[in-house]
């Protein structure tokens, strides 16, 4: 605890508590003192409300701990909630695993038509996509090459699908653009002859997918991070 001395009696001051000089009664110009017993004080009230924080703090901690480390009430296994809630958890399991399995099953059952039917119409909506953007269709010489690489067209905002294969019997889809009409793209189906009754060709909506997607557009490469897009055609070369 700090010591004043009066200036005119010299006599020493145990506890300030008024200017005033409680031996000779002369009052002292003391405001620095009483300014720096007032500092002390709202410091010491300071480090004890940040003290109090802290410890608030820390009981939070413990109750948080102790809940996460407590064993679950024997109540809880009475109620018919936990047990309404866990059987909707098994359900909603039981049907995603379901699904999963499902889709993997189909997807193994279709047959080469079917998967060629589903790669025609997954081409007529990326030429779509690439018209929507650059204005016209690939030409004869860019060819379906032109969904996977820039063509050096301007606008071009691909790749429009992830890989260019071939059909299902390891034929080349066909496409032929048509001046100012829909282009064709098919598949010569099993016989890989072009022009008979197995030709698959793509439903003609597919080729206008909607404008939904054009808000939010991303790449293939974007789609899926970490494949690379490749083409199995070598890719054009841009005029300089």
């Amino acid at each position: 605890m700090p010591k004043y001395r009066c200036p005119y009696c010299k006599q020493e001051i145990k506890e300030l508590l008024d200017p005033k000089c409680p031996h000779c009664g002369r009052v002292m110009a003391m405001r620095n003192a009483l300014r720096d017993k007032a500092t002390a004080a709202a410091a010491g009230e300071k480090h004890r409300a940040r003290r109090r924080a802290l410890e608030r703090i820390r009981r939070n901690h413990e109750h948080q701990l102790q809940a996460l480390h407590g064993q679950l009430p024997p109540s809880l296994f009475r109620s018919p909630t936990f047990y309404l809630g866990a059987m909707a958890v098994f359900v909603l399991v039981g049907v995603l695993l379901f699904n999963a399995a499902d889709k993997s099953s189909v997807r193994q059952k279709e047959s080469p038509s079917q998967r060629a039917i589903r790669h025609v119409d997954v081409l007529a909506e990326a030429l779509g996509r690439y018209h929507f953007h650059v204005g016209a269709y690939p030409t004869a010489d860019q060819g379906l090459a032109a969904l996977v690489r820039d063509p050096g067209v301007p606008h071009w905002l691909g790749p429009y699908i992830n890989r260019l294969r071939s059909d299902p019997w390891n034929t080349p889809f066909v496409y032929e653009p048509s001046e100012g009409k829909t282009p064709t793209v098919l598949s010569c189906g099993a016989d890989k002859q072009r022009g008979t009754a197995d030709d698959i060709l793509p439903d003609p909506a597919s080729f206008n997918p909607g404008t939904s997607w054009t808000n939010e557009w991303v790449t293939a490469d974007q789609r899926l991070i970490g494949v690379t897009v490749l083409s199995e055609d070598p890719a054009p070369q841009r005029e300089p």
